[in-house]
């Protein structure tokens, strides 16, 4: 059911913002599962994309640079979803890795995130420039974007 994963994300959201890491990755797991039994849902886009980077932002608390870099490179391996291809995907767990050195996978993620972003008006093409030249770009509304609990659903 649809309203199933936004009550789900919205709750992941809120522990996140909460800082209950062990509850956001139990949660994110969660998410994943409902995910996949509501494929067809609106929001199953969503889900892959908050939970993967849910999971990612949880593993650089703890110091585990390569396996958050997996997390994020897996959030762009979603279908997409309205929202996505509108407003385009967060940015705030590509943010962070790029505060770790991790250029080489953010720009893999910004490259996989052309086929999501479809609107996204030249943003993505002058972040990738960016960060292949050693910048960290501003992200704006992408860094709070669908990780809100506020704005979400």
């Amino acid at each position: 059911m649809e309203n199933e994963l936004v009550l789900l994300g919205r709750r992941l959201l809120q522990a996140y913002a909460r800082r209950d890491y062990l509850a956001v990755s139990r949660m994110a797991i969660d998410y994943l599962a409902a995910a996949e039994r509501n494929r067809d849902s609106a929001h199953y886009g969503n889900a892959i994309h908050q939970a993967n980077t849910m999971l990612g932002l949880i593993e650089l608390e703890h110091d585990r640079v390569d396996r958050a870099t997996d997390y994020l490179l897996h959030s762009a391996r979603t279908p997409g979803s309205p929202q996505i291809k509108l407003l385009g995907p967060n940015m705030l767990l590509a943010d962070k890795l790029l505060a770790y050195g991790q250029r080489s996978a953010v720009l893999r993620y910004l490259e996989a995130c052309r086929r999501l972003w479809t609107l996204s008006f030249g943003t993505l093409w002058r972040w990738r420039w960016q960060v292949a030249r050693g910048r960290t770009p501003d992200f704006g509304a992408n860094l709070s974007y669908l990780t809100d609990y506020k704005s979400f659903g």
